[in-house]
């Protein structure tokens, strides 16, 4: 009777089964998981055709790119928008275009859209 020495096999390591696991893992967390809870913010587009009224109805909001606010030319800080937008409106102003500077924050524009949605403006438009 012969004995030869027993080879063991090399078994390799398959990875097909590890990358299901992994996408099937990236998957359920995508799905489970709320990265930000997002609150609606208004925004209505121009529209073509319609009366345009008197400019001294429309306020010009502009935001800066250091995150200063000019309302028709003159320097407001956030804390000061909704008073002068108030003043504004008593005023006579019913409707507000923002346009915000090359460069500013995004989270300024929303904050910005936030404060005049808190006023008595008709609407707010937002331009380039």
């Amino acid at each position: 009777m012969q004995l030869s020495d027993w080879q063991r096999k090399k078994s390799t390591i398959g990875l097909t089964p590890l990358i299901d696991v992994v996408f099937l893992l990236l998957i359920f967390f995508m799905l489970a998981s709320t990265f930000l809870k997002f609150s609606a913010v208004p925004v209505s587009g121009a529209r073509g055709g319609g009366t345009s009224g008197s400019l001294s109805e429309i306020a010009l909001i502009q935001l800066r790119n250091a995150g200063g606010i000019r309302v028709n030319g003159a320097e407001v800080g956030f804390d000061g928008l909704k008073n002068k937008i108030a003043g504004l409106v008593a005023n006579g102003v019913t409707r507000a275009v923002l346009q915000p500077a090359e460069g500013s924050k995004v989270q300024d524009l929303v904050r910005v859209l936030e404060l005049t949605r808190k006023t008595n403006l008709k609407s707010v438009v937002v331009v380039r």
